[in-house]
C-alpha cells in the first residue's frame, strides 16, 4: 500500500529525509515514531505530495506519487497534521462550512455533510461553540470532520 525507494530530501546541515525504504502492507497498522527533526513530517509530506524529493520515489497503492497522479492520490490517503491552521473566531459549523465551501462542495449538501461528519465525530454538542474556546483534544476532531 506505501512504499518508498531511497526517498531524500535534503534541508543541509543533516536535516531531511536520506534514502528512506518503506514498505508497509495493506491492513497494517504502522507506528512512525522518532525524535523531533527525524523527517517522520517531510516523510509523510512527500506520501501526500506536499513535498517533493530531491530523489527516490514514493507509491501509495502501486501509484506513483508525482504531480500528475495527485488526483488518484488524494483519493486513496488523508492527512492532518497535529496542529493545523483553524480561524479561531468562527463557529464550529462557520468553520466546516468555510472548508465544504472550499472543497466546492454545493451548498444544499453542505448543511447534511456538515452534520453527518459532526456525527461521525461525536462532536455535534460543539456546532456553535467557538473553534477558539476548544481544547486541543476538540480542535483535532473537529480538524478530523
Amino acid at each position: 500500500m506505501i512504499r518508498t525507494e531511497n526517498l531524500t530530501k535534503n534541508y543541509g546541515s543533516d536535516r531531511g529525509v536520506f534514502d528512506v525504504n518503506l514498505k508497509v502492507q495493506k491492513g497494517c497498522i504502522y507506528g512512525f515514531v522518532g525524535p523531533n527533526g527525524a523527517g517522520k513530517t517531510t516523510t509523510i509530506e512527500i506520501l501526500c505530495g506536499l513535498v517533493r524529493p530531491d530523489s527516490g520515489q514514493a507509491f501509495i497503492d502501486g501509484i506513483h506519487v508525482n504531480p500528475a497522479n495527485m488526483s488518484k492520490i488524494k483519493g486513496k490517503i488523508g492527512y492532518m497534521p497535529d496542529i493545523f491552521g483553524v480561524y479561531e473566531q468562527m463557529s464550529v459549523w462557520e468553520y466546516l462550512d468555510f472548508y465544504g465551501a472550499a472543497f466546492k462542495i454545493p451548498p444544499k449538501k453542505r448543511k447534511s455533510r456538515i452534520e453527518e461528519v459532526l456525527a461521525l465525530t461525536e462532536s455535534s454538542h460543539m456546532i456553535d461553540y467557538q473553534v477558539t474556546s476548544l481544547s486541543r483534544g476538540m480542535r483535532q476532531r473537529i480538524g478530523l470532520a
